[in-house]
């Protein structure tokens, strides 16, 4: 009787033993999926505006090539990458990563990470001359906070390869409804700096 009393006991605190143990938490990376821009024509002579691709709308960004110079900015990846200027943000607005346009299934967005250049103002379609430049980089969440990144781009040479945002770099930048980018060349004057950016990773959130 004792002992079954004791059993009993026993089987009692390891049954609270076990059920105070916090289960471990999922702390798995989101998935990112990453936008290249490879699918897109380059020309020239006219201006291939993004718009909407894979589930964000891509504002005042433009495609450029590498291919078509023997200098400039090489594509982190592929040939092509999304780029801005003075032109484009005259036409369009601020360069922008957009969660809400129309047609939108999209709910917010988290940011991954990118690789990103600078190059002199050229002809539409080409990255010529590496430039140096100061990128800022603000999210915008649903509530009107924000909160932003500053990094530069230093070129050393006349063709220069892309620098990749380190892993974590964008942590806080989760449930965002919109990232919007600034670049800022010589003398910090926007117009004297394209900016580029290459395989932009992304986790989106779909409407219920």
């Amino acid at each position: 009787m004792f002992s079954s009393t004791l059993r009993a006991i026993g089987s009692l605190l390891l049954f609270q033993l076990v059920s105070s143990v916090p289960t471990p938490q999922n702390t798995a990376p989101p998935v990112c999926d990453t936008a290249n821009f490879d699918s897109f024509p380059t020309s020239l002579l006219n201006v291939n505006y993004i718009g909407n691709y894979k589930n964000l709308y891509w504002r005042a960004m433009t495609v450029g090539s590498s291919t078509l110079q023997v200098t400039g900015v090489q594509a982190h990846s592929g040939n092509n990458v999304a780029a801005w200027s003075f032109d484009s943000i005259l036409s369009q607005g601020i360069p922008a990563m957009l969660a809400d346009y129309q047609g939108s299934e999209t709910e917010s967005f988290d940011l991954c990470g990118f690789a990103y250049g600078c190059a002199l103002p050229t002809g539409q379609g080409t990255i010529a001359i590496p430039s140096k430049c100061t990128l800022t980089v603000t999210g915008h969440f649903a509530d009107g906070q924000t909160i932003n990144k500053v990094f530069k781009y230093t070129p050393k040479s006349l063709r220069e390869k892309m620098v990749k945002t380190p892993d974590g770099f964008f942590s806080e930048f989760k449930g965002l409804k919109k990232v919007t980018f600034e670049t800022r060349g010589f003398l910090g004057i926007p117009a004297t700096a394209v900016g580029l950016i290459d395989d932009v990773s992304y986790s989106v959130k779909l409407k219920a």
